[in-house]
């Protein structure tokens, strides 16, 4: 479970449907072949390449389904994203409670299934050899990403 405390409250993240469709709307993005990526996909690998956008986008969408009034703005959450990175002195365990979430979520659990199955396709694809060799060292960072961020 992943719990951001704005203004004096703490508020659980969750992985819902709004999820989902917050994250698409605000949050997709584009490869560099022009396709669309995903908004979950977006946050997902924001938060395995320990981009600090991504803590921001991942608790603007878990926090989506509360009704709108208690809803914190994007600006409540980067103030409290940063007040909890300064008492714990790094982002890691924020990052790593937001990974979780997602990770161990039993809503994405088919997604995350199918996100690391897609991503292992990679290994051994490549036109040259330094191409091959790219994707492996990609592939192996990403799994030693996850491997911390769940650990």
């Amino acid at each position: 479970m992943a719990f951001l405390e704005i203004k004096g409250e703490e508020l659980e993240g969750k992985c819902t449907f709004k999820f989902d469709r917050v994250s698409d709307e605000k949050y997709n993005s584009q490869d560099a072949n022009g396709n669309d990526v995903g908004g979950f996909s977006t946050v997902y690998m924001g938060l395995l390449q320990y981009d600090i956008k991504a803590l921001s986008q991942f608790w603007d969408c878990a926090l989506s389904y509360l009704a709108s009034k208690k809803k914190p703005s994007i600006a409540e959450i980067e103030d409290a994203l940063q007040e909890r990175i300064e008492e714990d002195g790094d982002a890691l365990s924020a990052f790593k409670e937001a990974f979780k979430a997602i990770d161990n979520s039993g809503f994405f659990k088919l997604t995350v299934k199918n996100f690391w199955k897609n991503l292992n396709m990679v290994e051994g694809m490549g036109g040259t050899d330094e191409e091959k060799e790219q994707n492996e060292r990609y592939l192996t960072t990403m799994k030693e990403a996850r491997e911390e961020l769940t650990a």
